[in-house]
């Protein structure tokens, strides 16, 4: 790949609202609610469009989430 492209052009890894809730399965209601608590990461294209772009939801998630031994989550 060229490398004196922008970064936006090399890694377009984004995600729709859509996309995100079935990867965390969870609704798209609670993709909202998160978006509105600023808890996830997003780019707000225009009123209707939003995308997440996903190395920087895993690495919020990553830092923010973790599984304890029994598998469950806490946060």
């Amino acid at each position: 790949m060229n490398s004196e492209l922008p970064e936006f052009l090399t890694t377009p890894d984004y995600e729709t609202k859509s996309q995100v809730a079935r990867r965390l399965n969870v609704s798209r209601r609670t993709i909202d609610n998160l978006m509105r608590q600023r808890r996830l990461p997003f780019i707000k294209l225009t009123s209707k469009i939003v995308r997440f772009p996903k190395a920087e939801v895993d690495a919020y998630l990553a830092q923010h989430f973790r599984i304890n031994a029994r598998g469950q989550e806490t946060g």
